[in-house]
């Protein structure tokens, strides 16, 4: 009952550890391309509005 105890708990570490390591090294880059779509989409969006209206 110890070992298993011991061993869920270190899973649970292990796993804690690992979704903050994986969070630091994948959703920031994400989040910045995310914003980098987003003012490029926007930028885009922007200029074809300003396009037809110089037309």
């Amino acid at each position: 009952m110890n070992k298993l105890t011991l061993f869920l708990l270190a899973m649970v570490v292990y796993y804690i550890l690992v979704v903050v390591v994986i969070s630091k090294l994948f959703i920031i880059p994400i989040m910045k391309v995310m914003a980098l779509i987003f003012f490029l989409g926007a930028g885009y969006i922007f200029s074809r509005k300003m396009r037809r209206k110089l037309q």
